[in-house]
């Protein structure tokens, strides 16, 4: 069970020389430890967990066929940057000054536009009349 655990691991990740599984025996199962580069701990976990329980189903499987049952734990092992972080960090941004904000001069008031009487509609004749 131990080397089928290595043996997925190696297979996804980027350094598989910094794969180690341990194993240890508890009272009624074996607990697994699968230790990788943390840069490649992202792609043994998986989106939303999806690859480290496809791993826990087969360690499962494979743990039931010999008659016992196996936890895998999975975790950090050896910091080494990942492919991608060859280049440098930028340097970190200075926090700019607060400045006090200058008072917004009071806008200039307009006089308002005298409005013209809008003319009264003509009374209509109610339907009943007839002249």
């Amino acid at each position: 069970m131990k080397d089928l655990i290595e043996y997925m691991a190696r297979a996804i990740v980027d350094y598989p020389d910094e794969v180690v599984v341990t194993e240890e025996e508890e009272e009624d199962y074996i607990v697994f430890r699968l230790r990788v580069a943390e840069s490649d701990m992202g792609k043994v976990i998986g989106k939303q967990g999806r690859i480290a329980n496809a791993m826990r189903a087969l360690l499962k499987v494979a743990a039931i066929r010999k008659g016992t049952r196996a936890v895998l734990e999975i975790g950090e092992g050896v910091t080494r940057p990942g492919p991608r972080a060859e280049r440098e960090p930028e340097p970190e941004a200075e926090p700019e000054p607060e400045l006090e904000p200058e008072p917004e001069p009071e806008p200039e008031a307009e006089p308002e536009p005298e409005l013209e009487p809008e003319p009264e509609p003509e009374a209509e004749p109610e339907s009943g009349d007839k002249p």
